[in-house]
């Protein structure tokens, strides 16, 4: 009896990882090169274009339970910016908006609703204030606005940190998952364990501040905030850092047509601490971009 039920576990086990491969969509990956270096891509699905920058501190992966849902529906991108993940890292200034531009042309997409966490919703902004006819909207995910500022509470995050330790990949690896408050809720053991693993003690090169930076904008974005007319959506988790709960209602005041919401028990990193509420919130926002 005991070997039937094991077998029958088995064969329903069997059934399960094939019908979960059946459905998984197919991904192209590669390289998009760029002034003095290269982007690693991931692509998958069909229809209008989605494209997903993370934030500082991790690469692409950020966008896990994202990446292969949105796929179902429209054609989706995510990449490394340089010194992420398999990206190269830089060898001489460089331009995060020009990178992205190489992204659009190289992948042949004509407009897209850009996802920007973190630092990559303020690259989402620069690059719409630059490119405004490539964009069809916008999911800003706990963004910084360009000129804006920060508070002395957001350098030393609330005086638990030292910036010395960015000499030191370990040390800043443990403080973001293991003692900051604001980057993922304490309790949240599953997603710091998810971080951990993205993180693999590397810290991209513009973090350490060794030496080699990527060129400012020509504009302030915060100044022109006004000229970004696409529909938008600025997502900010409920415990995320005083400074970032300030950028994104700037970033609400200044775009006409945004709207903002707190996505409860959540910190900075709500696709990987939140991604059913995430979705949830996404998917709304995307159907009424379609209507």
């Amino acid at each position: 009896m005991k070997t039937q039920t094991l077998t029958i576990c088995l064969l329903v086990l069997t059934v399960t990882n094939l019908f979960s491969q059946n459905n998984s969509i197919a991904v192209d990956s590669g390289y998009v090169n760029v002034d003095g270096g290269k982007l690693y891509y991931e692509m998958a699905g069909n229809g209008k274009n989605i494209v997903l920058l993370h934030d500082g501190m991790v690469d692409r992966q950020i966008w896990d339970e994202q990446f292969q849902e949105y796929a179902k529906e429209y054609r989706v991108v995510r990449y490394d910016r340089r010194a992420y993940g398999k990206s190269s890292n830089p060898q001489t200034n460089y331009s995060h908006i020009d990178d992205l531009y190489q992204v659009f042309i190289q992948l042949k997409i004509d407009k897209a609703i850009i996802f920007g966490m973190s630092s990559g919703g303020g690259l989402a902004i620069d690059f719409t204030l630059e490119y405004p006819e490539k964009v069809d909207g916008l999911v800003l995910v706990g963004a910084v606005v360009g000129g804006y500022g920060y508070t002395l509470h957001f350098i030393t995050r609330g005086g638990h940190f030292d910036r010395a330790i960015y000499s030191n990949s370990e040390k800043v690896q443990k403080y973001f998952v293991e003692i900051d408050p604001y980057e993922i809720v304490p309790k949240n053991t599953q997603a710091k364990e998810k971080v951990k693993k993205i993180m693999k003690g590397a810290i991209p090169t513009d973090i350490r501040n060794d030496g080699y930076y990527s060129f400012r904008p020509e504009r302030t974005a915060v100044k022109f905030l006004s000229e970004i007319k696409v529909p938008t959506l600025i997502l900010v988790g409920e415990y995320d850092i005083p400074d970032v709960h300030a950028h994104s209602g700037v970033i609400n005041a200044g775009i006409e047509n945004s709207k903002r919401e707190i996505i409860p028990n959540s910190a900075h990193l709500i696709p990987i601490e939140q991604p059913r509420l995430f979705n949830e919130s996404v998917m709304k926002f995307l159907s009424e971009l379609s209507k």
